[in-house]
């Protein structure tokens, strides 16, 4: 049986290091789970490796240098990153429009489409254009 695609944007990923002062961290875990079993094949784009640092860097982490450059190569070794192409982008670029997005976020919903893959994310605005799920929703 084939691993399911999946595309997590940063604020999943980032619960698989971080956990506290976090909510939902058993459900973002669980998809890392999956994705170790092989039962799922999760999917970042190039972009997370830097929201993921920015937040240990700048947020409630605060994380040093050092343990970001770990955290950062883990991901990297952990998922496949995708490089939105220019019909990605394009598609992007009508869901923030559309639905008052970030570009960045809007380039997450636009590789899931490109994939027939569901977003798992915790993104208040691209749970409410209906653009991605919450992972403890993915697998009921």
């Amino acid at each position: 049986m084939a691993a399911t695609d999946v595309v997590s944007d940063a604020n999943v990923a980032l619960k698989w290091f971080h956990h506290e002062g976090e909510e939902d961290v058993e459900a973002a875990r669980e998809l890392l789970e999956r994705h170790r079993d092989r039962r799922i094949l999760l999917h970042v784009l190039d972009l997370t490796f830097h929201e993921v640092g920015n937040a240990l860097l700048r947020g409630r982490a605060q994380a040093t240098a050092s343990q970001t450059t770990v955290v950062v190569g883990a991901l990297r070794a952990i998922c496949p990153a995708i490089s939105p192409d220019d019909d990605d982008l394009a598609l992007a670029t009508e869901l923030a429009a559309a639905h008052q997005l970030t570009l960045y976020d809007a380039a997450y919903a636009a590789v899931a489409q490109r994939l027939e893959a569901p977003l798992v994310t915790f993104d208040r605005e691209l749970l409410a254009a209906g653009l991605g799920t919450r992972p403890g929703e993915l697998f009921g």
